[in-house]
């Protein structure tokens, strides 16, 4: 049994990532894209907000070969207070809504959240490998799954506080209110990324110093299929995102302060995930979730289809409950990969740019994509194709070529490995018929000894 444990000031961390999310979740997820909508902004422009921060995570490469000579808590911060005074700008911007048109106002968004998520391009190639010498190998998954708790409880009071101020008919205040909130949720969060301790490491010996280059380690089989696995689900699945927002929201009609809510509301579904693979991740394995998130992925996309195309009626309440599951699944899937990317670069020498290039080759390509598959949904707004006695609109041909595309994210996924994992299929036996018919034949096995008493 394992002797191992977290080191003492763990919880810093935990507090960290919490208002970190806080301020996040905001500025760079569901209230941006909702603002920058009631603005007039064409989809292409919500994919070039989604972009950015893949899209800038590109400085990771040049800061990773010098991340450990730096420091990794000086480089966090030095990054983390530059970005949160970027934020001041952000909360002011929707109060010049009556001074300014439109247009300016979209241009300065998109300018301050370039500062932004470039300030965190240079920093956060720090923040994994700090994370990833601190955490034992065999408790990876039981950190994982307490810090993305963290994250998730943090992101459902962000949004509902978020979700609460945008039903106030006077939104530009409102959303300055919330923008501000996403201030105050970063600033706090640098008083704990402060406390984070050091990992407790020997000096170096000069070899181990020096910066690989980055195509020898496109050699490293195992690192290069998880590479490859992770780059297909972020452009096909992940990087479409903020269009489910935008449909909910237009087709099916759905207000922005309860579309912030159901989001709120599936990361207190994702709790659920990470309360559940606390220890089972660890024990069983990375590999069986992934297969397990990727089924989901099929069911998934294809009721967004059956959805958009008018197949099935009570969207109103389908695309909830669709909305709180992909909080559930998207948990799992972080958290399994998280941990499988941790095991896999963590004991490699130059460790850092491992976690540099798969952050910054996923993120090159998840930024291109969001602006990619807006550019096709700005073309198929006008598109309608008869295919018998259906009506395939735009939003019908962009989730059914999603889901057509997940034969990609399929083949990726069978070239990733991991020696000590169970099978998808062995998982959902037990998950699904010897979990619970054990848990069933429970009351059975008490009613025949209570017989035998009597007897």
């Amino acid at each position: 049994m394992s002797t191992e444990t977290l080191p003492q000031r763990i919880h810093y961390v935990y507090w960290f990532q919490a208002f970190n999310a806080v301020s996040w979740q905001i500025c760079l997820g569901s209230p941006l894209i909702l603002f920058a909508r009631e603005l007039g902004a064409p989809a292409v422009v919500l994919g070039l907000l989604a972009g950015l921060a893949p899209l800038t995570s590109i400085l990771q490469l040049f800061m990773a070969p010098h991340a450990e000579r730096i420091g990794y808590r000086r480089l966090m911060l030095s990054g983390w207070s530059a970005r949160v005074v970027t934020l001041l700008f952000l909360a002011a911007l929707p109060l010049t809504a009556g001074y300014l048109p439109a247009p300016a106002i979209i241009g300065l968004l998109i300018a301050i959240l370039f500062v932004f998520t470039t300030l965190r391009g240079v920093a956060t190639c720090a923040w994994l490998p700090w994370i990833t010498a601190i955490v034992p190998r065999s408790l990876r998954g039981a950190y994982l799954s307490r810090d993305r708790m963290f994250i998730s409880l943090a992101t459902v009071a962000a949004l509902a506080v978020a979700g609460t101020f945008l039903t106030d008919a006077d939104n530009m205040r409102a959303y300055a209110v919330v923008f501000g909130l996403s201030f105050a949720g970063g600033a706090a969060s640098l008083y704990f990324l402060n406390r984070i301790p050091e990992p407790a490491r020997a000096a170096p010996a000069a070899a181990q110093i020096q910066p690989s280059r980055w195509r020898d380690l496109l050699h490293d089989e195992p690192f290069v299929h998880l590479l490859v696995f992770s780059v297909v689900v972020q452009v096909v699945v992940l990087s479409t995102g903020t269009f489910v927002t935008i449909f909910v929201r237009e087709e099916v009609h759905l207000q922005d302060g309860p579309i912030l809510w159901l989001t709120s509301g599936a990361s207190l579904v994702g709790m659920l995930a990470l309360h559940l693979l606390r220890s089972r991740v660890d024990r069983l394995g990375s590999r069986p979730f992934l297969g397990v998130a990727f089924l989901w992925w099929a069911v998934y996309l294809l009721a967004w289809f059956f959805l958009a195309a008018h197949l099935v009626s009570g969207a109103q309440v389908i695309a909830p409950l669709l909305m709180l599951g992909a909080g559930f699944f998207t948990s799992m899937y972080e958290l399994a990969l998280t941990r499988l990317l941790m095991n896999t670069a963590g004991d490699r020498p130059a460790t850092t740019q491992y976690f540099a290039l798969q952050s910054v080759v996923v993120s090159i390509l998840a930024g291109l994509a969001p602006m990619l598959w807006g550019w096709l949904l700005d073309y198929l707004r006008t598109v309608h194709i008869l295919a018998g006695a259906i009506t395939l609109n735009g939003y019908a041909l962009f989730f059914g070529l999603q889901w057509v595309l997940l034969g990609l994210v399929f083949l990726a996924l069978m070239q990733v490995r991991e020696g000590s994992a169970t099978s998808t299929s062995a998982l959902l036996y037990r998950a699904l018929i010897s979990r619970p018919g054990q848990l069933m034949a429970v009351p059975v096995r008490r009613r025949v000894r209570v017989r035998r008493r009597r007897r």
